[in-house]
């Protein structure tokens, strides 16, 4: 590393970046490890977390609402669910606050500053992998049992394409979160009404009639993350073709427009705030 100097241009800055991937890596990897050391189940708190908030969703949206009427598994469509977009909400808020986490590393040296931003999304896609595989287990073990399927390997890109709008999403946002931190508590508001709004508790195609509605969710990206993997586990059915094509136009756009801004104010991470 060096001192702190200008921004490098584009093409140095993505080389730069690759050259830190044994840095990204590591740093991940020890930022996994510490996450729970504090407490006594350490890691099993990646599992037990979106557990213990889907049976609280289930009596809530379940059993004293009756959301989930016609909706076979009703705990495993919440738990999935919750899964999924607690990946993503997890994620951006983290990357978004980065340059302030990391501030110490970033006012004293100079390299890439998207590093930092995709070691924590490495770390988290670690951890998502960890929680997913054993919702897996836990739907295999759990009445009603669901049977494995060879469309649950296809969870795999969906994660991928959701990983890379995670870490656009974070990226357009961590400029702004930089220069006026409150926006953070703004942001955390801002997810959970991300979450109502896409389904979670509910299939919108059961209490909404109007199609223009109905198309506002479909081009929900998270929306087609829940409908997508729940598709592949609970009914072991292929999301259509315009499914996949708005999860992985949203995730390319949001990646490649998120990178952009965040390289374009890479000097300003350093400043004094």
């Amino acid at each position: 590393m060096q001192a702190v100097g200008a921004r490098p241009p584009l093409r140095r800055y993505l080389r730069d970046l690759w050259g830190s991937r044994h840095f990204i890596v590591y740093d991940a990897r020890v930022r996994l490890a510490v996450s729970q050391d504090h407490t006594l189940l350490g890691k099993a708190w990646l599992v037990l977390n979106p557990v213990m908030l889907g049976f609280t969703f289930y009596v809530i949206f379940g059993l004293l609402l009756h959301t989930g009427r016609g909706i076979e598994n009703f705990v495993a469509f919440i738990v999935l669910g919750l899964t999924m977009f607690q990946y993503t909400s997890r994620s951006v808020v983290a990357v978004s606050r980065s340059m302030a986490t990391g501030k110490a590393l970033v006012r004293g040296f100079m390299f890439p500053r998207a590093a930092l931003t995709l070691s924590i999304v490495v770390r988290d896609a670690l951890s998502q992998a960890v929680a997913l595989v054993s919702i897996l287990v836990f739907l295999l073990l759990i009445p009603p049992v669901e049977p494995i399927s060879w469309t649950w390997l296809l969870l795999i890109p969906v994660l991928v394409l959701q990983t890379a709008f995670n870490w656009g999403f974070g990226m357009l946002l961590a400029p702004a979160v930089h220069r006026v931190p409150d926006l953070a508590n703004v942001l955390s508001f801002f997810m959970r009404l991300w979450m109502y709004s896409s389904g979670i508790f509910y299939d919108p195609s059961r209490f909404v009639s109007d199609e223009r509605v109905l198309a506002l969710f479909h081009f929900n990206p998270l929306y087609q993350v829940l409908a997508m993997s729940r598709d592949l586990v609970l009914r072991g059915q292929l999301p259509s073709w315009s499914s996949w094509a708005v999860l992985t136009g949203a995730a390319l756009l949001v990646l490649v427009v998120g990178f952009l801004v965040f390289w374009r104010n890479e000097e300003s991470y350093a400043d004094e705030r």
